[in-house]
């Protein structure tokens, strides 16, 4: 695992402090901020490939495996341009 530091306290530390000073019960880890900054792009219509960079994936097929299930419409809106195109 790698380490971040911020000033001479690991950056994990600091967040779980933040956790505790607001009284949150939950432990949510940096991570969890990193998929919910994901998922609510994608839930409010920000292009895959575009959050895919952001995220720094090597290659959008990660992104579809992680995140696909919060795009349930998008082969019925493919169907529906491609119908109507045809």
């Amino acid at each position: 695992m790698q380490h971040y530091f911020y000033g001479d306290q690991p950056l994990r530390w600091r967040w779980n402090r933040c956790l505790e000073r607001a009284d949150v019960e939950i432990k949510y880890t940096m991570y969890s901020l990193r998929h919910y900054f994901a998922s609510n792009c994608l839930t409010h219509g920000i292009p895959i490939t575009d959050v895919a960079e952001w995220m720094g994936h090597k290659s959008i097929e990660v992104t579809c495996r992680i995140y696909r299930h919060l795009l349930p419409g998008s082969i019925t809106r493919a169907a529906k341009i491609l119908n109507e195109r045809l």
